[in-house]
Protein backbone atom coordinates (compact mmCIF):
# COMPACT_ATOMS: atom_id res chain seq x y z
CA UNK A 1 0.00 0.00 0.00
CA UNK A 2 1.20 3.52 -0.83
CA UNK A 3 2.34 5.83 1.96
CA UNK A 4 1.33 9.39 2.67
CA UNK A 5 3.67 12.31 1.97
CA UNK A 6 3.88 15.60 3.88
CA UNK A 7 6.02 18.72 3.35
CA UNK A 8 8.19 20.36 6.00
CA UNK A 9 6.64 23.80 5.39
CA UNK A 10 3.17 22.39 5.99
CA UNK A 11 4.31 20.69 9.20
CA UNK A 12 5.95 23.89 10.43
CA UNK A 13 2.82 25.91 9.76
CA UNK A 14 0.73 23.33 11.65
CA UNK A 15 3.18 23.46 14.55
CA UNK A 16 2.70 27.24 14.79
CA UNK A 17 -1.07 26.87 14.56
CA UNK A 18 -1.31 24.19 17.23
CA UNK A 19 0.90 26.15 19.60
CA UNK A 20 -1.35 29.21 19.30
CA UNK A 21 -4.64 27.35 19.45
CA UNK A 22 -3.79 25.03 22.32
CA UNK A 23 -2.26 27.76 24.48
CA UNK A 24 -5.45 29.84 24.27
CA UNK A 25 -7.96 27.09 25.12
CA UNK A 26 -8.82 26.27 28.73
CA UNK A 27 -11.85 24.02 28.23
CA UNK A 28 -10.57 20.42 28.31
CA UNK A 29 -13.37 19.10 26.08
CA UNK A 30 -12.71 21.74 23.43
CA UNK A 31 -8.98 21.20 23.83
CA UNK A 32 -9.32 17.50 23.01
CA UNK A 33 -11.45 18.45 20.01
CA UNK A 34 -8.72 20.87 18.86
CA UNK A 35 -6.04 18.18 19.21
CA UNK A 36 -8.05 15.70 17.13
CA UNK A 37 -8.80 18.19 14.35
CA UNK A 38 -5.18 19.35 14.18
CA UNK A 39 -3.69 15.85 13.96
CA UNK A 40 -6.34 14.86 11.40
CA UNK A 41 -5.27 17.85 9.35
CA UNK A 42 -1.60 16.92 9.69
CA UNK A 43 -2.29 13.28 8.78
CA UNK A 44 -4.79 14.25 6.05
CA UNK A 45 -7.10 11.45 7.14
CA UNK A 46 -10.79 10.88 6.60
CA UNK A 47 -11.89 10.02 10.14
CA UNK A 48 -10.73 10.05 13.73
CA UNK A 49 -11.70 9.76 17.36
CA UNK A 50 -10.19 11.02 20.56
CA UNK A 51 -10.69 9.49 23.98
CA UNK A 52 -9.96 10.51 27.54
CA UNK A 53 -9.25 8.09 30.37
CA UNK A 54 -11.82 8.21 33.17
CA UNK A 55 -11.19 7.59 36.85
CA UNK A 56 -12.99 4.25 36.40
CA UNK A 57 -10.27 3.16 33.94
CA UNK A 58 -12.43 3.45 30.86
CA UNK A 59 -11.83 5.19 27.55
CA UNK A 60 -14.48 7.85 27.09
CA UNK A 61 -15.31 9.12 23.60
CA UNK A 62 -14.72 12.89 23.47
CA UNK A 63 -14.98 13.64 19.74
CA UNK A 64 -15.79 11.50 16.67
CA UNK A 65 -15.32 12.83 13.13
CA UNK A 66 -15.94 11.09 9.82
CA UNK A 67 -15.88 13.34 6.77
CA UNK A 68 -17.19 10.76 4.32
CA UNK A 69 -20.21 10.00 6.49
CA UNK A 70 -20.55 13.69 7.49
CA UNK A 71 -20.31 12.83 11.19
CA UNK A 72 -19.10 15.28 13.83
CA UNK A 73 -20.09 14.35 17.38
CA UNK A 74 -18.95 15.67 20.76
CA UNK A 75 -16.26 18.28 21.29
CA UNK A 76 -17.13 21.63 19.73
CA UNK A 77 -20.19 20.26 17.93
CA UNK A 78 -23.71 20.70 19.24
CA UNK A 79 -24.31 16.95 19.08
CA UNK A 80 -23.73 14.65 22.03
CA UNK A 81 -21.99 11.30 21.89
CA UNK A 82 -23.96 8.21 22.85
CA UNK A 83 -21.21 5.62 22.49
CA UNK A 84 -20.43 3.41 25.47
CA UNK A 85 -17.11 3.78 27.24
CA UNK A 86 -14.46 1.20 26.41
CA UNK A 87 -13.07 -0.64 29.47
CA UNK A 88 -9.31 -0.80 29.76
CA UNK A 89 -9.57 -4.02 31.76
CA UNK A 90 -11.87 -7.02 31.51
CA UNK A 91 -12.04 -9.31 34.54
CA UNK A 92 -8.88 -7.70 35.85
CA UNK A 93 -6.86 -8.36 32.68
CA UNK A 94 -5.90 -5.75 30.04
CA UNK A 95 -8.49 -5.41 27.31
CA UNK A 96 -6.91 -6.69 24.08
CA UNK A 97 -10.13 -6.72 22.09
CA UNK A 98 -9.93 -3.01 21.24
CA UNK A 99 -6.87 -1.42 19.66
CA UNK A 100 -7.41 1.86 21.51
CA UNK A 101 -7.54 0.00 24.85
CA UNK A 102 -4.34 -1.92 23.99
CA UNK A 103 -2.58 1.33 23.08
CA UNK A 104 -3.70 2.98 26.33
CA UNK A 105 -2.58 0.04 28.44
CA UNK A 106 0.74 -0.60 26.69
CA UNK A 107 1.65 2.94 25.65
CA UNK A 108 2.38 1.58 22.15
CA UNK A 109 1.65 3.29 18.85
CA UNK A 110 -0.39 1.10 16.50
CA UNK A 111 -0.01 1.73 12.76
CA UNK A 112 -1.97 -0.71 10.60
CA UNK A 113 -2.19 -0.56 6.77
CA UNK A 114 -5.40 -2.61 6.66
CA UNK A 115 -7.55 -3.12 9.76
CA UNK A 116 -9.31 -6.16 8.33
CA UNK A 117 -5.97 -7.93 8.10
CA UNK A 118 -4.87 -6.90 11.58
CA UNK A 119 -3.72 -9.75 13.79
CA UNK A 120 -3.98 -10.35 16.78
CA UNK A 121 -6.59 -7.58 17.27
CA UNK A 122 -10.30 -8.23 17.34
CA UNK A 123 -11.76 -6.01 14.61
CA UNK A 124 -15.28 -7.42 14.71
CA UNK A 125 -16.64 -4.14 16.12
CA UNK A 126 -15.10 -2.17 13.24
CA UNK A 127 -16.53 -4.65 10.70
CA UNK A 128 -20.03 -4.39 12.22
CA UNK A 129 -19.85 -0.60 12.15
CA UNK A 130 -18.74 -0.65 8.52
CA UNK A 131 -21.55 -3.04 7.60
CA UNK A 132 -24.10 -0.71 9.26
CA UNK A 133 -22.80 2.45 7.58
CA UNK A 134 -21.37 1.17 4.31
CA UNK A 135 -17.99 2.62 5.25
CA UNK A 136 -14.67 0.84 4.76
CA UNK A 137 -12.20 1.21 7.61
CA UNK A 138 -8.76 0.54 6.19
CA UNK A 139 -5.60 2.22 7.43
CA UNK A 140 -5.48 3.13 11.11
CA UNK A 141 -3.10 4.99 13.42
CA UNK A 142 -3.60 4.80 17.20
CA UNK A 143 -1.47 7.05 19.39
CA UNK A 144 -1.58 7.27 23.20
CA UNK A 145 -1.54 10.78 24.68
CA UNK A 146 1.20 11.00 27.29
CA UNK A 147 1.65 13.85 29.73
CA UNK A 148 4.99 15.26 30.90
CA UNK A 149 5.35 12.48 33.49
CA UNK A 150 4.73 9.68 30.98
CA UNK A 151 1.22 8.91 32.23
CA UNK A 152 -1.30 8.17 29.50
CA UNK A 153 -4.29 10.53 29.69
CA UNK A 154 -6.05 9.64 26.43
CA UNK A 155 -5.86 8.05 23.01
CA UNK A 156 -6.13 9.34 19.42
CA UNK A 157 -7.41 7.04 16.69
CA UNK A 158 -7.00 8.15 13.07
CA UNK A 159 -8.63 6.27 10.18
CA UNK A 160 -7.93 6.16 6.45
CA UNK A 161 -5.01 8.38 5.50
CA UNK A 162 -5.58 10.00 2.09
CA UNK A 163 -3.21 10.69 -0.79
CA UNK A 164 -4.57 12.02 -4.10
CA UNK A 165 -8.07 10.91 -3.06
CA UNK A 166 -6.99 7.35 -2.32
CA UNK A 167 -6.73 5.58 1.03
CA UNK A 168 -3.09 4.94 1.86
CA UNK A 169 -1.01 3.79 4.82
CA UNK A 170 -0.01 6.30 7.47
CA UNK A 171 3.65 6.96 6.68
CA UNK A 172 6.43 6.83 9.25
CA UNK A 173 6.99 10.58 8.80
CA UNK A 174 3.31 11.30 9.41
CA UNK A 175 3.33 9.01 12.43
CA UNK A 176 6.31 10.88 13.88
CA UNK A 177 4.71 14.28 13.30
CA UNK A 178 1.37 13.22 14.75
CA UNK A 179 3.10 11.79 17.80
CA UNK A 180 4.97 15.07 18.30
CA UNK A 181 1.86 17.19 17.98
CA UNK A 182 -0.16 14.79 20.11
CA UNK A 183 2.52 15.04 22.80
CA UNK A 184 2.37 18.84 22.67
CA UNK A 185 -1.41 18.70 22.89
CA UNK A 186 -1.26 16.26 25.79
CA UNK A 187 1.04 18.56 27.74
CA UNK A 188 -1.28 21.49 27.07
CA UNK A 189 -4.19 19.34 28.20
CA UNK A 190 -2.24 18.36 31.32
CA UNK A 191 -1.49 21.99 32.12
CA UNK A 192 -5.18 22.82 31.80
CA UNK A 193 -6.02 19.90 34.08
CA UNK A 194 -3.39 21.00 36.60
CA UNK A 195 -4.84 24.52 36.69
CA UNK A 196 -8.31 23.09 37.20
CA UNK A 197 -7.04 20.75 39.90
CA UNK A 198 -5.35 23.65 41.68
CA UNK A 199 -8.61 25.60 41.52
CA UNK A 200 -10.46 22.61 42.93
CA UNK A 201 -7.81 22.19 45.62
CA UNK A 202 -8.04 25.81 46.70
CA UNK A 203 -11.84 25.73 46.69
CA UNK A 204 -11.74 22.58 48.78
CA UNK A 205 -9.24 24.24 51.12
CA UNK A 206 -11.59 27.20 51.60
CA UNK A 207 -14.47 24.86 52.39
CA UNK A 208 -12.24 22.86 54.74
CA UNK A 209 -11.51 26.02 56.72
CA UNK A 210 -15.26 26.52 57.09
CA UNK A 211 -15.62 22.89 58.14
CA UNK A 212 -12.89 23.35 60.76
CA UNK A 213 -14.81 26.34 62.14
CA UNK A 214 -17.95 24.21 61.99
CA UNK A 215 -16.28 21.70 64.29
CA UNK A 216 -15.50 24.52 66.72
CA UNK A 217 -18.92 26.10 66.45
CA UNK A 218 -21.79 24.55 64.47
CA UNK A 219 -23.64 27.86 64.14
CA UNK A 220 -20.57 29.67 62.80
CA UNK A 221 -19.89 26.81 60.39
CA UNK A 222 -23.44 27.19 59.07
CA UNK A 223 -22.79 30.90 58.69
CA UNK A 224 -19.65 30.19 56.66
CA UNK A 225 -21.66 28.02 54.29
CA UNK A 226 -24.63 30.32 53.91
CA UNK A 227 -22.92 33.69 53.42
CA UNK A 228 -21.17 32.71 50.13
CA UNK A 229 -24.45 31.27 48.84
CA UNK A 230 -26.43 34.42 49.63
CA UNK A 231 -23.60 36.64 48.35
CA UNK A 232 -23.66 34.90 44.95
CA UNK A 233 -27.47 35.00 44.82
CA UNK A 234 -27.42 38.74 45.40
CA UNK A 235 -24.50 39.27 43.01
CA UNK A 236 -26.50 37.52 40.27
CA UNK A 237 -29.44 39.87 40.83
CA UNK A 238 -27.16 42.91 40.59
CA UNK A 239 -25.57 41.40 37.47
CA UNK A 240 -29.04 41.23 35.86
CA UNK A 241 -30.06 44.76 36.91
CA UNK A 242 -30.17 47.23 34.01
CA UNK A 243 -31.33 50.28 35.95
CA UNK A 244 -29.86 52.55 38.58
CA UNK A 245 -26.29 53.18 39.72
CA UNK A 246 -25.35 49.47 39.69
CA UNK A 247 -26.45 48.82 36.09
CA UNK A 248 -22.81 48.57 34.94
CA UNK A 249 -21.95 45.73 37.34
CA UNK A 250 -21.41 42.47 35.45
CA UNK A 251 -19.73 39.16 36.25
CA UNK A 252 -17.89 36.47 34.36
CA UNK A 253 -17.61 32.88 35.61
CA UNK A 254 -14.16 33.80 36.92
CA UNK A 255 -15.68 36.71 38.86
CA UNK A 256 -18.28 34.38 40.36
CA UNK A 257 -15.56 31.98 41.43
CA UNK A 258 -13.59 34.80 43.04
CA UNK A 259 -16.65 36.04 44.98
CA UNK A 260 -17.45 32.48 46.08
CA UNK A 261 -13.94 31.91 47.42
CA UNK A 262 -14.10 35.23 49.29
CA UNK A 263 -17.42 34.19 50.82
CA UNK A 264 -16.03 30.91 52.10
CA UNK A 265 -12.97 32.62 53.60
CA UNK A 266 -14.62 35.78 54.96
CA UNK A 267 -14.62 34.51 58.56
CA UNK A 268 -11.58 32.22 58.47
CA UNK A 269 -10.02 34.16 61.38
CA UNK A 270 -12.69 32.74 63.71
CA UNK A 271 -10.68 29.56 63.77
CA UNK A 272 -8.53 31.34 66.40
CA UNK A 273 -11.47 32.81 68.38
CA UNK A 274 -11.97 31.09 71.77
CA UNK A 275 -14.84 28.60 71.70
CA UNK A 276 -16.46 29.95 74.86
CA UNK A 277 -16.86 33.37 73.21
CA UNK A 278 -18.16 32.09 69.87
CA UNK A 279 -20.62 29.83 71.67
CA UNK A 280 -21.55 32.25 74.45
CA UNK A 281 -25.32 31.82 74.49
CA UNK A 282 -25.93 33.29 77.98
CA UNK A 283 -24.42 36.30 79.68
CA UNK A 284 -22.84 34.31 82.52
CA UNK A 285 -21.52 31.60 80.24
CA UNK A 286 -17.79 30.94 80.05
CA UNK A 287 -16.82 27.31 79.46
CA UNK A 288 -20.16 26.57 81.11
CA UNK A 289 -23.13 28.70 82.19
CA UNK A 290 -22.31 30.17 85.61
CA UNK A 291 -26.01 30.70 86.34
CA UNK A 292 -25.81 27.36 88.16
CA UNK A 293 -23.27 28.86 90.59
CA UNK A 294 -25.47 31.90 91.04
CA UNK A 295 -28.48 29.66 91.67
CA UNK A 296 -26.46 27.76 94.28
CA UNK A 297 -25.57 31.04 95.99
CA UNK A 298 -29.22 32.06 96.05
CA UNK A 299 -30.02 28.70 97.63
CA UNK A 300 -27.45 29.39 100.34
CA UNK A 301 -28.90 32.85 100.92
CA UNK A 302 -32.39 31.32 101.22
CA UNK A 303 -31.12 28.79 103.75
CA UNK A 304 -29.33 31.54 105.70
CA UNK A 305 -32.58 33.55 105.82
CA UNK A 306 -34.53 30.53 107.00
CA UNK A 307 -31.93 29.66 109.67
CA UNK A 308 -31.77 33.24 110.93
CA UNK A 309 -35.56 33.46 111.23
CA UNK A 310 -35.86 29.98 112.73
CA UNK A 311 -33.46 30.97 115.50
CA UNK A 312 -35.54 34.09 116.18
CA UNK A 313 -38.77 32.06 116.13
CA UNK A 314 -37.31 29.57 118.64
CA UNK A 315 -36.38 32.41 120.98
CA UNK A 316 -39.88 33.89 120.68
CA UNK A 317 -41.47 30.53 121.39
CA UNK A 318 -39.29 30.07 124.47
CA UNK A 319 -40.61 33.42 125.68
CA UNK A 320 -44.18 32.40 124.83
CA UNK A 321 -44.58 35.40 122.51
CA UNK A 322 -46.92 33.94 119.87
CA UNK A 323 -47.55 37.30 118.21
CA UNK A 324 -43.83 37.79 117.55
CA UNK A 325 -43.63 34.25 116.19
CA UNK A 326 -46.35 35.02 113.63
CA UNK A 327 -44.69 38.30 112.68
CA UNK A 328 -41.37 36.55 112.15
CA UNK A 329 -42.95 33.88 109.93
CA UNK A 330 -44.64 36.57 107.85
CA UNK A 331 -41.37 38.47 107.44
CA UNK A 332 -39.49 35.29 106.53
CA UNK A 333 -42.06 34.37 103.88
CA UNK A 334 -41.92 37.90 102.46
CA UNK A 335 -38.11 37.89 102.22
CA UNK A 336 -38.02 34.43 100.68
CA UNK A 337 -40.66 35.43 98.16
CA UNK A 338 -38.67 38.53 97.21
CA UNK A 339 -35.52 36.43 96.98
CA UNK A 340 -37.31 34.08 94.60
CA UNK A 341 -38.46 36.99 92.44
CA UNK A 342 -34.95 38.45 92.34
CA UNK A 343 -33.52 35.06 91.47
CA UNK A 344 -36.02 34.66 88.58
CA UNK A 345 -35.13 38.17 87.38
CA UNK A 346 -31.41 37.30 87.29
CA UNK A 347 -32.18 34.08 85.40
CA UNK A 348 -34.22 36.03 82.85
CA UNK A 349 -31.55 38.71 82.41
CA UNK A 350 -28.92 36.01 81.89
CA UNK A 351 -30.66 34.86 78.70
CA UNK A 352 -29.77 38.09 76.91
CA UNK A 353 -31.86 39.93 74.36
CA UNK A 354 -32.19 42.98 72.17
CA UNK A 355 -32.24 45.58 74.94
CA UNK A 356 -31.73 45.94 78.70
CA UNK A 357 -33.36 49.01 80.25
CA UNK A 358 -31.84 51.42 82.76
CA UNK A 359 -34.32 50.13 85.32
CA UNK A 360 -33.07 46.58 84.78
CA UNK A 361 -29.49 47.79 85.25
CA UNK A 362 -30.46 49.40 88.57
CA UNK A 363 -32.28 46.21 89.63
CA UNK A 364 -29.16 44.13 89.01
CA UNK A 365 -27.12 46.47 91.22
CA UNK A 366 -29.83 46.33 93.87
CA UNK A 367 -29.89 42.53 93.90
CA UNK A 368 -26.13 42.44 94.19
CA UNK A 369 -26.21 44.77 97.20
CA UNK A 370 -29.24 43.17 98.88
CA UNK A 371 -27.95 39.66 99.46
CA UNK A 372 -24.77 38.39 101.02
CA UNK A 373 -23.50 35.03 102.12
CA UNK A 374 -20.49 33.92 104.10
CA UNK A 375 -17.80 31.98 102.24
CA UNK A 376 -15.00 30.77 104.51
CA UNK A 377 -16.14 33.33 107.04
CA UNK A 378 -15.98 36.24 104.57
CA UNK A 379 -19.17 38.13 103.69
CA UNK A 380 -19.63 37.95 99.92
CA UNK A 381 -22.28 39.39 97.61
CA UNK A 382 -24.56 36.88 95.90
CA UNK A 383 -23.25 38.37 92.62
CA UNK A 384 -19.55 39.06 92.24
CA UNK A 385 -18.15 41.92 90.19
CA UNK A 386 -17.65 39.89 87.01
CA UNK A 387 -21.13 38.41 87.20
CA UNK A 388 -22.64 41.89 87.59
CA UNK A 389 -20.64 43.14 84.61
CA UNK A 390 -21.90 40.31 82.40
CA UNK A 391 -25.51 40.56 83.56
CA UNK A 392 -25.55 44.30 82.77
CA UNK A 393 -24.77 43.70 79.07
CA UNK A 394 -27.29 45.83 77.19
CA UNK A 395 -27.62 43.76 74.01
CA UNK A 396 -26.67 40.17 73.31
CA UNK A 397 -24.38 38.19 75.60
CA UNK A 398 -20.88 39.62 75.08
CA UNK A 399 -19.07 42.15 77.22
CA UNK A 400 -17.11 44.97 75.58
CA UNK A 401 -13.88 43.04 76.14
CA UNK A 402 -15.37 39.90 74.58
CA UNK A 403 -16.64 41.92 71.64
CA UNK A 404 -13.11 43.13 71.00
CA UNK A 405 -11.93 39.53 71.01
CA UNK A 406 -14.67 38.68 68.51
CA UNK A 407 -13.76 41.68 66.35
CA UNK A 408 -10.17 40.52 66.41
CA UNK A 409 -11.18 37.63 64.13
CA UNK A 410 -11.10 40.19 61.31
CA UNK A 411 -7.51 41.08 62.10
CA UNK A 412 -6.64 37.38 62.01
CA UNK A 413 -8.64 36.95 58.79
CA UNK A 414 -6.72 39.86 57.28
CA UNK A 415 -3.39 38.36 58.37
CA UNK A 416 -4.29 34.99 56.86
CA UNK A 417 -5.58 36.35 53.56
CA UNK A 418 -2.76 38.85 53.09
CA UNK A 419 -0.26 36.05 53.66
CA UNK A 420 -1.76 33.82 50.97
CA UNK A 421 -0.14 34.36 47.53
CA UNK A 422 -3.38 34.60 45.55
CA UNK A 423 -2.97 34.24 41.76
CA UNK A 424 -4.02 37.10 39.50
CA UNK A 425 -7.56 35.82 38.95
CA UNK A 426 -8.14 35.71 42.73
CA UNK A 427 -6.40 38.95 43.62
CA UNK A 428 -9.64 40.56 44.90
CA UNK A 429 -10.51 37.79 47.38
CA UNK A 430 -8.95 39.64 50.33
CA UNK A 431 -10.73 42.93 49.58
CA UNK A 432 -14.11 41.21 49.14
CA UNK A 433 -13.77 39.06 52.26
CA UNK A 434 -12.62 41.90 54.53
CA UNK A 435 -15.53 44.10 53.49
CA UNK A 436 -18.26 42.31 55.41
CA UNK A 437 -17.74 44.31 58.64
CA UNK A 438 -17.05 47.65 56.97
CA UNK A 439 -19.74 50.36 56.95
CA UNK A 440 -20.51 52.93 54.28
CA UNK A 441 -19.63 55.79 56.64
CA UNK A 442 -16.10 54.51 57.25
CA UNK A 443 -16.71 53.53 60.88
CA UNK A 444 -16.50 49.78 60.35
CA UNK A 445 -13.51 47.46 60.72
CA UNK A 446 -10.83 46.26 60.16
CA UNK A 447 -9.81 49.06 57.74
CA UNK A 448 -12.48 51.73 58.27
CA UNK A 449 -13.29 52.01 54.56
CA UNK A 450 -16.05 54.20 53.12
CA UNK A 451 -18.50 53.21 50.39
CA UNK A 452 -16.38 54.91 47.74
CA UNK A 453 -13.35 52.86 48.79
CA UNK A 454 -15.16 49.52 48.54
CA UNK A 455 -16.00 47.38 45.52
CA UNK A 456 -19.55 46.24 44.82
CA UNK A 457 -18.83 42.60 45.90
CA UNK A 458 -17.36 43.82 49.21
CA UNK A 459 -20.41 45.99 49.87
CA UNK A 460 -22.90 43.28 48.99
CA UNK A 461 -21.05 40.78 51.18
CA UNK A 462 -21.59 43.14 54.12
CA UNK A 463 -25.33 43.08 53.44
CA UNK A 464 -25.41 39.30 52.97
CA UNK A 465 -23.51 38.80 56.23
CA UNK A 466 -26.05 40.83 58.21
CA UNK A 467 -29.15 39.25 56.65
CA UNK A 468 -27.77 35.78 57.32
CA UNK A 469 -27.09 36.68 60.95
CA UNK A 470 -30.56 38.19 61.47
CA UNK A 471 -32.47 35.36 59.80
CA UNK A 472 -30.39 32.46 61.17
CA UNK A 473 -32.17 30.01 63.46
CA UNK A 474 -29.07 28.26 64.78
CA UNK A 475 -27.50 31.00 66.88
CA UNK A 476 -27.18 29.98 70.54
CA UNK A 477 -28.18 33.43 71.80
CA UNK A 478 -31.16 34.36 69.59
CA UNK A 479 -34.11 32.98 67.66
CA UNK A 480 -34.70 33.44 63.94
CA UNK A 481 -36.42 36.69 62.99
CA UNK A 482 -39.20 37.00 60.40
CA UNK A 483 -38.10 38.51 57.11
CA UNK A 484 -40.07 41.70 57.69
CA UNK A 485 -38.17 42.39 60.92
CA UNK A 486 -34.85 41.53 59.29
CA UNK A 487 -35.49 44.03 56.49
CA UNK A 488 -36.64 46.74 58.88
CA UNK A 489 -33.43 46.40 60.88
CA UNK A 490 -31.36 46.43 57.68
CA UNK A 491 -33.31 49.47 56.47
CA UNK A 492 -32.38 51.28 59.66
CA UNK A 493 -28.75 50.39 59.00
CA UNK A 494 -29.11 51.86 55.51
CA UNK A 495 -30.53 55.07 56.99
CA UNK A 496 -27.55 55.24 59.36
CA UNK A 497 -25.18 54.82 56.37
CA UNK A 498 -23.98 51.42 57.51
CA UNK A 499 -25.27 49.42 54.52
CA UNK A 500 -25.32 50.32 50.82
CA UNK A 501 -28.74 51.74 49.87
CA UNK A 502 -28.43 50.77 46.18
CA UNK A 503 -27.68 47.14 46.99
CA UNK A 504 -30.45 47.09 49.61
CA UNK A 505 -32.96 48.29 46.97
CA UNK A 506 -32.02 45.41 44.64
CA UNK A 507 -32.09 42.98 47.57
CA UNK A 508 -35.66 44.05 48.34
CA UNK A 509 -37.05 44.39 44.82
CA UNK A 510 -35.53 41.16 43.47
CA UNK A 511 -36.94 39.22 46.45
CA UNK A 512 -33.66 37.30 46.56
CA UNK A 513 -34.21 36.96 50.30
CA UNK A 514 -37.18 34.71 49.56
CA UNK A 515 -35.10 32.35 47.43
CA UNK A 516 -32.46 32.26 50.17
CA UNK A 517 -34.99 31.61 52.98
CA UNK A 518 -36.61 28.77 51.04
CA UNK A 519 -33.26 27.09 50.51
CA UNK A 520 -31.49 27.74 53.81
CA UNK A 521 -34.03 28.68 56.48
CA UNK A 522 -37.72 28.26 57.32
CA UNK A 523 -40.57 29.46 55.13
CA UNK A 524 -42.38 30.40 58.37
CA UNK A 525 -40.15 33.49 58.34
CA UNK A 526 -41.68 34.72 55.07
CA UNK A 527 -44.33 36.98 56.60
CA UNK A 528 -46.13 39.67 54.54
CA UNK A 529 -44.90 43.29 54.55
CA UNK A 530 -45.06 46.45 52.46
CA UNK A 531 -41.67 47.26 50.90
CA UNK A 532 -42.57 50.96 50.76
CA UNK A 533 -42.79 51.01 54.56
CA UNK A 534 -39.23 49.76 54.95
CA UNK A 535 -36.83 52.39 56.31
CA UNK A 536 -33.92 53.20 54.00
CA UNK A 537 -35.63 51.80 50.90
CA UNK A 538 -35.64 53.88 47.73
CA UNK A 539 -37.08 52.31 44.52
CA UNK A 540 -34.62 51.70 41.70
CA UNK A 541 -35.05 54.23 38.88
Amino acid sequence: MAQQKITNSYALQQLVDISIRLSSESDSSKLLDEILQIVMSIANCDAGSIYSITSEKHLKFETVINRTLDIYLGGGSAKTLEFSDIPLFIDGAPNKNAMVAHSANSGEVINIPDVYAAIPFDVSAARKMDEATGYRTQSMLVIPLKDHTGDIIGVIQLINALEDGQTVEFSNDVETLVRSFASLGAISLTNTALVQEMEQLFSAFARTIAKAIDEKSPHTGGHCRRVPALTLMLAEEIHKESRGPLADFTMTDADRHEIDIAGWLHDCGKIATPDHIIEKSKKLQTIFDRIEFVNAKFEIVAKDIEIAYQNKIINALQKGNTIEVQQLKTSMDRELKQLKLDRSFIQKVNVGGEYLSDQDIESIDQVSKSYQLAIEGVATSVLNENEVENLKIRRGTLTDAEKEIMKNHMVITMDILETLPFPKHLQNVTEYALGHHETMDGKGYPRGLTKEQMSVPARLMALADIFEALSAADRPYKSAKPVSECLKIMGSLVENNHLDSDIFAIFVESRVYEKYIREFASTDQLDPFDIYELPGYQPIE
